[in-house]
């Protein structure tokens, strides 16, 4: 038999005289004697629960606080400043980034550009353009300062520009010409009607309008689809040389200075914009004119002089 096996027959009083004997005197009694009269003699403590129920409401009622109007609506007006906030920022943005896009500021240095409705723009040395894209669709209206080539999609009219004059077409391929003295328009197909002094006339493909020196003439050339420049190079017919010498300083960006040269001469040719020496004797030659380089420095000079 097992000690539990014991333990359990003599709490319900099983054992024999002698067996009970036997166990009372073992080591396994005396454990088991001392739990059970600590089992007798513990006592839970006694639980006031209507005491206790009293305590807990005071302390609730006492730890009542009277909240404030300003205290209600504080997190409210929190709430409102980052809201306000995050708006405010966001309306920044947007009108800078929309202003930023829509921006009239002049687009410049021979870029080639699409315009809102995909019209084609491709602008010469030192030359600029620039037009609203937010009144675009009601108006397309160009400013440009220099000469700029257009390849214009069909639509509403379409009008470029300038201090001396202004061009208007509908749809059509044409240049405009816009610099100091010197006022030209080119077309190339459609028709391109021209304002300018007052005046008003209308190009066929392949005839050119200019106002040089306040003198206006209009003729014709020969079939081309687009300016010479936009093959690197630049022509002339019977214009100033000084207006010659001012693209060759736009195209390369040098200085050039003349001594002793009639620069009203008329001159018919053109220059190349890959290289400077071969562009210079093609200008100075013809006119019987030399020139002396420094660097970025040219001297033009009349040849024997």
């Amino acid at each position: 038999m097992t000690n539990d096996d014991k333990i359990k027959k003599w709490l319900a009083g099983e054992l024999s005289d002698s067996e009970r004997q036997e166990f009372e005197s073992s080591a396994d009694f005396a454990a088991t004697k001392r739990l059970l009269e600590a089992v007798e003699n513990f006592k839970a403590p006694e639980y006031d629960i209507e005491g206790e129920y009293s305590r807990l409401t005071k302390r609730v009622l006492s730890s009542k606080k009277t909240i404030s109007l300003h205290e209600r609506i504080a997190p409210l007006f929190k709430v409102a400043a980052v809201v306000i906030l995050g708006l405010a920022i966001g309306y920044f943005f947007f009108n800078y980034f929309e202003t930023f896009s829509n921006s009239r500021n002049w687009i410049s240095e021979q870029t080639e550009l699409y315009l809102p409705d995909s019209s084609f723009v491709s602008l010469n040395a030192d030359s600029r353009i620039r037009y609203s894209g937010k009144k675009w669709k009601r108006e397309r209206n160009v400013e440009l300062q220099g000469e700029a080539f257009f390849r214009v999609n069909e639509g509403a009219q379409f009008r470029v520009h300038t201090e001396q004059g202004s061009v208007t077409v509908l749809g059509t391929e044409f240049t405009v010409k816009n610099w100091e003295d010197y006022y030209q328009v080119t077309c190339y197909s459609g028709l391109v009607k021209v304002t300018a002094q007052k005046k008003s006339v209308v190009l066929q493909p392949n005839t050119t309008f200019r106002i040089v020196q306040g003198k206006t003439e209009t003729f014709s050339f020969s079939d081309q689809k687009e300016p010479d420049w936009l093959q690197e190079e630049s022509s002339f017919r019977s214009v100033p040389i000084k207006f010659v010498i001012n693209e060759l300083k736009r195209q390369y960006k040098v200085s050039v200075e003349t001594s002793d040269v009639d620069v009203e001469q008329l001159f018919t040719g053109s220059f190349s914009h890959e290289d400077l020496e071969t562009a210079l004797k093609t200008i100075t030659f013809p006119a019987n004119l030399t020139y002396e380089m420094n660097e970025n420095k040219i001297v033009i000079t009349v040849e024997g002089k």
